[in-house]
């Protein structure tokens, strides 16, 4: 099992360029959900229908090359 110091020699060694993403991850996974907007029936619908669609996984650089990230 990870240690408070095996995640903080994982930081260490990230690139600056990804710190803004760790750091949204990490308080993403901080989060309580205690103030969460409630999610409406048409995007339950919308999630229902894009997992639906299936697919192969895209890879994040593929993400960035088509979002021009």
């Amino acid at each position: 099992m990870a240690n408070r110091q095996d995640l903080h020699d994982v930081v260490e060694e990230l690139p600056a360029s990804e710190l803004g993403a760790a750091l949204r991850y990490l308080r993403f996974l901080c989060y309580d959900g205690l103030d969460e907007e409630p999610v409406d029936a048409e995007t339950v619908a919308k999630l229902d229908a894009a997992r639906a669609e299936g697919g192969p996984p895209v890879t994040l650089d593929e993400v960035k090359r088509r979002y021009g990230l």
